[in-house]
């Protein structure tokens, strides 16, 4: 029998390199992110035990037992339908109103799930939470579409301006190393989670995995395509300029690959390692 997904149920946990509490971070998983194990457990020398996990898109790192206590099982009912959070923060409530406290606060890029498809027009929209029906407010959902295997010519233009927009709502989130929540973020954690977030999977690393991307000449850059430094990466937004989280700025910020202009950055321009697009896109 095959291990089942485990399903995070948490606002966000951390994947780390190694079983130890105390070890290097790999990963941030919003809610809603699927994972199963691979091995374990390992003993965390009184600190319980973790095991060996693999994310939906393929990352590995260990996870605290305490994290996979969801499967994600079919009940025999109606089918479920995704959807993903893209306010900063977002309440997730006993009721459709605002007067009761929050039974759990979701980050940008959690992933809900309900029986409705759709959204309409009320204030709340109910979805499942442990499997009890609760509400979150709807302007801060849109639905998910899961990995995307192709993406359309016409449709093309507009996901990359989304792509885009997605990771600028990232402005000034402070630097996290395997961060991936509006609380912190690094770099290929903010590329990967505006491609994730309209259904499209990069590595979740700072290099070109051919899988995922191909090389391309700078004078190909499009809005969404993707630039790659010696140990960093940043998304082209147009204009010659990029966004990025930068360890050395501390927070999600702009620059540009042009030298007359005020937000160049040299000592990034010294390391390009390459040019890239997705290929999906």
């Amino acid at each position: 029998m095959s291990e089942p997904t485990y399903r995070i149920d948490r606002p966000s946990v951390f994947m780390h390199v190694t079983p130890d509490i105390a070890g290097e971070v790999s990963d941030e998983l919003p809610y809603g992110t699927g994972v199963r194990k691979l091995s374990g457990p390992f003993d965390a020398a009184g600190h319980g035990s973790y095991y060996r996990c693999e994310t939906e898109y393929g990352y590995c790192g260990y996870l605290h037992e305490k994290y996979l206590n969801n499967p994600d099982e079919a009940d025999g009912e109606e089918p479920l339908y995704p959807f993903v959070v893209t306010a900063p923060y977002c309440d997730v409530l006993i009721d459709s109103l605002y007067k009761y406290r929050p039974i759990v606060t979701l980050p940008r890029g959690a992933r809900v799930y309900a029986r409705r498809e759709r959204l309409g027009a009320d204030r709340f929209f109910p979805i499942l939470h442990k499997k009890r029906r609760c509400f979150v407010p709807s302007a801060a959902l849109r639905p998910y579409k899961e990995c995307r295997t192709a993406v359309s010519g016409d449709e093309g233009e507009t996901l990359r301006r989304r792509v885009c927009d997605d990771a600028l709502s990232y402005l000034g989130t402070p630097y996290r190393w395997g961060g991936r929540t509006p609380s912190g973020i690094d770099c290929s954690g903010l590329c990967f989670t505006a491609f994730f977030l309209n259904g499209l999977v990069l590595w979740r690393d700072a290099f070109a995995d051919k899988r995922y991307v191909h090389e391309i000449g700078e004078t190909q850059l499009l809005p969404a395509d993707l630039i790659y430094f010696k140990g960093h990466m940043a998304m082209y937004i147009g204009g010659g300029e990029y966004v990025h989280a930068s360890a050395s700025a501390g927070c999600v910020t702009v620059n540009s690959l042009h030298k007359e202009s005020l937000i160049y950055r040299d000592d990034l321009a010294q390391k390009v390692v390459c040019f890239a697009r997705s290929n999906r896109l």
